[in-house]
């Protein structure tokens, strides 16, 4: 199970945050090498691990940039709002820090006004471990 701890200087103020690089799922890149066609390149955002959120997001400009359409719509309910409606979208997430490829579908939300561009949640965080150290600004995860 690959394991990373990172210590962040203003871990209470900005969370535990993890950079990741997006891209197109496995089998869309597959098809576009198949068809002669330039795959994007992947968005590098930054990923605040979020216990409070059931599942990923991120920003909805992302999944539009890297060409995909919407796999569903789900009604998410925010600290903001509830019943909103937003677009789910299935995603490969890359996590330089652990060497680990994420494939799911992801939450497209409004994330204009944040210093982040996604949330890891829950269903993510069930495939491993997550501990935070605030005593020592350090958070550690694990996933499988």
């Amino acid at each position: 199970m690959p394991s990373v701890t990172i210590g962040q200087q203003n871990l209470l103020q900005e969370g535990a945050i993890l950079e990741v690089l997006f891209l197109v799922p496995t089998k869309i890149e597959e098809d576009l090498k198949k068809e002669g066609k330039e795959v994007p390149k992947g968005i590098p955002a930054k990923a605040l691990i979020d216990t409070g959120a059931s599942s990923c997001s991120l920003k909805d400009s992302i999944p539009t940039s890297l060409g995909l359409t919407p796999v569903g719509t789900v009604t998410v309910k925010t600290p903001n709002s509830s019943n909103h409606q937003a677009y789910e979208y299935f995603m490969r997430m890359y996590i330089p820090a652990l060497n680990l490829i994420y494939e799911d579908v992801f939450i497209a939300m409004p994330l204009e006004e944040q210093p982040i561009h996604s949330l890891l949640g829950r269903n993510l965080l069930s495939n491993g471990i997550f501990i935070y150290l605030g005593i020592s600004n350090q958070f550690t995860l694990s996933l499988l």
